[in-house]
Formats: C-alpha cells, structure tokens, sequence
C-alpha cells in the first residue's frame, strides 16, 4: 500500500473515531439532561405535593386582601355542597362538564366560582366595614365561635382521626390548615353576625309586609285540595313476578286499552263528585283502581307552582267546589288526576319558638331498641333535673343543649328552633308538643321520637307564617341591599392561585 494511501486509511480511522468519541458525548449530554429532567420532575411534584403552592399563592386579591387556593376552596367546596344536595346538578360527573346557563355555556364550576368568589368578596367587605367601626361580637356570636373551636379541637377523636389537622385535612382539602380554617370561621361568624345586627336594627312597617304579601299571594297562599289519581300502565311481568314477551305493537296496543279504562274512571268519579259526592267517600269506592289519593292536602303555592295542576290552582278565578282532571305522561305510565278546589287563604296560623335537647336513642343507624330508649330516656331525665336544680332560665337550657344535645345543627344554636307549624317537616311528637294550643312560654317537657328522646322548652308563639315568610323575604332583600353596599367598590382580582382550585 502506497504511502498516500496509508496516510488516507488513517486519516479515515481518526475520522470515525472522533464521530464515534462525539456520539458518545451526544449521548452522554441527553442522558444527563433526561437525568436532570426527571429529578426537576421529581422535585416538582414533591414540592406540588407539600401544597406549598396551594397554600401561598394568591388566588384572589380583594382590595389588597389575599387570599390563596385552599381559602377559595373552602367557600367554593361549601356552595358545591349545598348545591349538590339538591341535585341541581349530577354529582357524579365534574361539573366543568355540566351546563348551567344554556345560553351563555357557562358551566356548573364556572357558576360556583362566580358565586363563591362574591361570597368572599361581601364576607370581606363586611368584615372590614365591622372592624373600621369598632364592631364586637354580639354575646350569642361570641359564644358560637367559642364553641366551634372547642369542637374542632376535640371532634377529631369522635371521627377516629389520627389527629385534629389530619381530621381537618380529611374534611376540608390536603392543603387546610388549622390556622387557616379558624380564619375562615372567623371571618364568617364576624361577617354574620355584623351584618345580623345591622338588619335587626331595621323595622319594617305593617304596611311592607302587606305589599309584600300582595305582590307574591300565588308562592305564599296556602292551597286545599283533593287529588285521586288513575294510572294506566302495561305491566311485563306475570303475577308471578316472571317477564312477559311483548312487541311494541302490543304494548302500544294495551296502553291504549289501559288508557281508555283508567280514563272513564276518572270521568266516572269527576261526574260523582260534581253531583255532590264527598271525595273521603269516592276515595274508598275507587280505592282498588286508583294509584294514590290526597285528601284535603294543604300545600303552599311556593310548593306546587312547579308542578303539573300550577296553572289550575293558582287561576285568581278557581272557586271553592270547581274539579278538573288532568293528564299526565311519563316514560311508561300516563295517569288522569281528579282535582277537588278546596279552598285558598292567607296562612294565619301561628308559629312557635322551641329549644330542643335531643337524647339519641342508640347510633342512629336503624331502629332503637326498647333497651337503648330506655337508657335514652334516663340521660334525658338526668340532665332535666341538672337543669332544675340550677338556674332553670332559658339561657341555662339552652347551655345545656349546647353541651349535651346529639341534634348538633341546632345545637350550635342551643337548640333553638324557630317557625314551627302544622304543616312544618318535624317528627310528629315534636312538631305536636311544639304546636300545642295549651302551650305556655317556659313550658319544659319530655317527648319521645323515632331519633330518642328530646328534653323541650317552648319558647314563644309567633307571628302568623305568613307574615314570617313575608318578613324573612324583606330581611333577605335588606340584605342584599347591605351587602352591596358594603361591597361597593371592592374588587377581586384573580391570580395564579386559583389554577389550583379542585373541581
């Protein structure tokens, strides 16, 4: 080999190995740096995990006031739940994917953000309005914050939390903090109970209430009426429980015949009626063919102005005596409701005022035994006598609801409970010894309940429950009013804080 060529063979060989020596390095350098990309991951999400974001980044400044993610979740997390009760929504589905307003789009999140962020914004506001004015907490407020403290810092043994910041973690967010979650109950009892003083303070005249009335009879009047309703449905089970093979021509065909008979029925027991029959007896001629029966119901028109007789009943024209029937269909029935007009009248009976102990019989799971009422109702007569051989005062009972009541939603309160009447969603018992025409203030008694055994004091009677639902309807409207104003003027800005926010 020629001298020339062996310079070349060699000059290729340093070649290769100076591309191969740089491949290396190539690769030493993304391997280095994927190295480098997993430990900043790494880190990452150990410092995402540590909720160090959550818990420092501003989510919303409301005129200087910050606030980060877990604070806005807590009032985002509060309205969803109240929400979600009602099933306005499905809650099993996120609500990023839920439409609430069909014209604008906007999502279920998007409304209760919206809602929580002026929620915070008017809890701000009144807040600093109350400090500017040296506002202090009213004695019964003082005494609820105090409490709900004392609970939060002891609860957490009864929900078998490791800890009172693990319970807190568990029931509101990873990233809530017990120095951040009293903040948060402080500023909403300090905001409540402000803006409670301001409305006490406003009185309206007999007049507003009136208006009121006026202007909303057909949601507040009270509405009596009888309703027999028919069904017609084609069953595809046999007597024994066993499916039974049909075509949709002739289930078609034996809904038109179900139909046809239930109709005539209907007609049948309408004509009775208009002849003067009394509905309690046409209610147990028919009692086998119909599907239920409703008589003399009372009802609020806040209550049926959704339902399918609304335009009937509620007619300025409807009269004492006037019947009707109405159809319905539904997936697979269609039913002929016969409706008996009663009567429409302003509620003027009485509410009342109670504070209640409640003693629960058993876990409250499933129904007591003969044993656990019984030791029920020896804690009951236990504290009753405490109560006696003390003070015996309103303020001393409801001290002792407070401590000692299982019913912890009024509690809170001292068990008080206001608005009561006969149409009122109590236990019988209860609501019986509450609305009792022989009761005195300062009555004290026991009363047993499917729940246990309560220990009841009667507090007063009230107005008429038209004119509470009249008065809490213009207490709202003052409030609305109060918080705008006091919102005038503060404005929440929205940070990066709020990407953090758990749907």
């Amino acid at each position: 080999m020629s001298a020339d060529k062996k310079a070349q063979s060699r000059a290729q060989r340093d070649e290769k190995r100076r591309q191969e020596a740089q491949k290396d390095r190539r690769s030493m350098a993304i391997y280095s740096t994927i190295a480098a990309v997993v430990v900043i991951s790494a880190a990452a999400l150990m410092f995402w995990g540590s909720g160090i974001l959550q818990r420092n980044i501003t989510a919303l400044d409301i005129n200087g006031t910050k606030y980060t993610a877990v604070e806005v979740q807590y009032y985002y997390d509060t309205l969803y739940s109240n929400q979600a009760s009602m099933y306005v929504f499905d809650p099993g589905t996120s609500v990023k994917k839920q439409v609430y307003n069909q014209e604008t789009g906007q999502s279920w999140y998007d409304h209760l953000m919206e809602l929580a962020v002026e929620e915070l914004t008017t809890d701000t506001a009144l807040a600093a309005k109350a400090n500017s004015e040296g506002y202090t907490l009213s004695q019964e407020a003082q005494e609820n914050l105090d409490a709900t403290l004392k609970q939060l810092d002891n609860v957490w043994v009864s929900y078998g939390a490791a800890s009172r910041d693990d319970f807190i973690r568990t029931q509101f967010g990873p990233y809530m903090t017990y120095e951040k979650l009293t903040a948060l109950i402080q500023l909403d009892i300090l905001s409540s109970d402000y803006a409670s003083t301001q409305l006490d303070a406003i009185h309206h005249p007999d007049s507003d209430y009136e208006t009121y009335y006026r202007d909303n009879a057909n949601t507040m009047d009270t509405f009596l009426y009888t309703q027999l309703a028919f069904q017609a449905a084609v069953s595809t089970t046999d007597s024994e429980g066993n499916p039974v093979e049909m075509s949709d021509a002739d289930k078609s065909a034996a809904m038109e015949e179900q139909k046809t008979a239930k109709k005539a029925l209907a007609e049948e027991a309408k004509a009775k009626l208009e002849a003067g029959a009394d509905p309690e007896d046409i209610a147990q001629e028919y009692q086998d063919e119909l599907y239920s029966t409703s008589l003399s119901r009372r009802a609020s028109g806040s209550n049926i102005s959704y339902s399918i007789y609304a335009d009937w009943l509620l007619d300025p024209a409807r009269k004492s005596g006037d019947i009707t029937i109405i159809e319905q269909e539904t997936v697979d029935s269609y039913y002929y409701y016969v409706f008996v007009f009663h009567d429409r009248l302003r509620d003027e009976e009485n509410t009342h005022t109670v504070r209640h102990l409640l003693i629960r019989a058993g876990l409250g799971t499933g129904t007591p035994s003969q044993e656990q009422y019984d030791q029920a109702e020896e804690s009951a007569k236990s504290l009753l006598e405490e109560w006696k051989s003390g003070e015996a005062t309103q303020d001393s009972f409801a001290q002792l609801a407070t401590d000692h009541s299982s019913d912890t939603s009024s509690a809170a309160n001292g068990g008080l409970i206001s608005g009561i009447n006969s149409n009122s969603n109590y236990v019988e018992p209860f609501k019986n010894w509450a609305t009792d025409s022989t009761r005195k203030e300062g009555d004290v008694e026991l009363v047993k309940s499917d729940y246990g055994w309560h220990i009841m004091y009667y507090v007063s009677t009230d107005d008429p429950t038209w004119k509470i639902t009249a008065g809490n309807a213009l207490r709202s409207q003052d409030y609305e009013q109060l918080a705008a104003d006091a919102a005038q003027g503060w404005n929440a800005s929205r940070g990066m804080g709020m990407n953090f926010i758990r749907a």
